[in-house]
């Protein structure tokens, strides 16, 4: 059995990704155990049996045959139930196992020279390079130094952003990609395969290129994918925050005033 890691930060397109790899028989990628909300994180934290550390609780996950029929099991069921008893996999059929986090919880948990030191991971490296992007983006999750999130068209959502918050929020999320890049160049060329953002979602050729590819990076079969992700940004920013120019302002004469104003001259 093969192991790999989707190593990534949220508003990335990570759900988007594990559907598509899982869309594969041979690929099962369990998805997020690092996050304190996660059930498997919760039971680690709770059962006498569960490994105590950190490290040897990813061990675990990835490497027991004991998680993995259970991982592939639970996941079957949910599919029988959903109507979807087709997506059901085989284990014997499964090839690579793996699972998704966030670079940011591998730092947290003091496991960022984990997967340098596990050289038998294949990892897949997300990158969504647009600042302002993945601010909005968490913004419209409730991030801090969100004022309000309306909804004023049925459709189309707009916020307002504490001025006084816009340079630490792009701040932060810079700081987090910078973590993310350093972690991938520690990897050798070989055992990494990265994907960025733009190009995965930007068509449809595109997305079956990369995926493709992240296909033969893991050893398997390729599969024709669908992508099932809904845009949350679609205008703008200047149109999707309602106070953009006072955030402007709050920039005016750094290097982040002009990230605005790209974002602000581009498609939604």
């Amino acid at each position: 059995m093969e192991h790999h890691v989707i190593l990534t930060l949220g508003r990335s397109g990570s759900n988007t990704l594990r559907d598509m790899l899982n869309q594969s028989p041979e690929v099962l990628n369990f998805g997020e155990v690092l996050g304190e909300w996660n059930l498997v994180r919760k039971l680690q934290r709770k059962l006498p049996f569960m490994p105590r550390s950190d490290e040897a609780f990813l061990d675990r996950v990835l490497y027991s045959p004991g998680f993995l029929r259970g991982a592939n099991g639970i996941r079957s069921v949910r599919k029988v139930l959903a109507g979807q008893g087709a997506s059901a996999k085989r284990l014997r059929d499964i090839r690579t196992f793996g699972i998704k986090d966030f670079s940011l919880n591998f730092a947290r948990y003091g496991l960022s020279d984990y997967l340098d030191r596990r050289t038998d991971i294949k990892v897949i490296g997300l990158i969504r390079e647009n600042v302002v992007d993945r601010m909005i983006s968490n913004a419209m999750l409730g991030a801090t130094g969100v004022v309000a999130a309306t909804d004023d068209s049925g459709a189309r959502k707009r916020l307002r952003i504490d001025p006084a918050r816009i340079a630490t929020l792009l701040h932060e999320i810079e700081t987090e990609n910078a973590q993310l890049d350093d972690m991938l160049a520690r990897l050798h060329d070989g055992r990494k395969y990265v994907i960025r953002y733009d190009e995965l979602f930007s068509d449809r050729d595109s997305r079956q290129r990369l995926m493709d590819g992240a296909f033969a990076f893991l050893g398997v079969a390729p599969v024709q994918t669908t992508e099932r992700m809904k845009k949350i940004i679609r205008t703008p920013i200047s149109e999707t925050i309602e106070n953009f120019d006072d955030c402007l302002a709050a920039v005016k004469g750094t290097p982040h005033e002009a990230l605005l104003r790209a974002a602000a001259d581009a498609p939604g």
